[in-house]
């Protein structure tokens, strides 16, 4: 009888132990969005870039999707039905929480900024995803993977605004953007999203309008994954 008692016991404690070593929890991920270190601000507030442009910013709207963390022993957490719009104007869109992630440190963290071509073409219109969110274009140009509009002095047209929608998804139109990032352990992961590193680079006056997948867009695209940092 003992020894059943012992067995139990042995096999009670192994079990606890395996439920310990897979335990796991919401981890979140907060996003920052910046124009020369300081927080961005739509509509009010007029900045200069290192192109001498004067701008202010009216929209800025992207996704983070495909996002996985690699863990501390190699293994590989990937969050399903991976979608997030980030919408400057929505302040709960700078905050979601990956489900069930595995209680082990984390080590880096890999997205890509805007939508691949398995969900470009899946015709699942829901969530994130849905058209009525102003960032889908059509079946064969997909959604526009990062949209930012402004004004500026320098602008040659005549509501002086800028305007760039980004996307693409056929092969010689893709403007997704896959970026990594180490976290090192981190118990949140702040990414700061430094605008001034896309705007700093161009000149308004002879880029101020992308509205289409191409050559340029993805050029544009190309720049602006610069922008995405892990906050210290």
């Amino acid at each position: 009888m003992k020894k059943v008692v012992v067995v139990i016991v042995v096999l009670a404690l192994a079990c606890l132990s395996f439920q310990i070593k897979m335990n796991k929890k919401d981890f979140p991920v907060l996003l920052h969005l910046n124009f020369q270190k300081e927080p961005l601000v739509l509509n009010d507030k007029k900045y200069i870039t290192k192109t001498n442009d004067t701008v202010t910013i009216t929209k800025m709207k992207f996704y983070l999707s495909n996002i996985v963390l690699e863990l501390e022993d190699g293994s590989e957490y990937k969050e399903s039905n991976s979608v997030h719009l980030v919408d400057a104007e929505i302040l709960s869109s700078l905050v979601f929480v990956l489900k069930n992630v595995p209680d082990l440190k984390i080590k880096k963290i890999r997205f890509a900024v805007g939508i691949d071509s398995k969900n470009s073409i899946s015709e699942k219109f829901d969530g994130d995803l849905d058209p009525v969110l102003g960032m889908y274009w059509a079946w064969n140009t997909g959604y526009v993977n990062m949209k930012l509009e402004g004004k500026s002095s320098s602008c040659t047209n005549v509501k002086k605004e800028f305007q760039f929608h980004i996307g693409g998804y056929l092969p010689k139109q893709n403007a997704l953007q896959e970026i990594e990032l180490k976290i090192d352990g981190k118990q949140i992961i702040n990414i700061e999203v430094e605008l001034s590193k896309w705007l700093d680079t161009l000149s308004i006056k002879e880029a101020n309008s992308v509205m289409t997948p191409g050559i340029k867009a993805m050029a544009m695209a190309r720049i602006y994954k610069n922008m995405f940092l892990i906050d210290e």
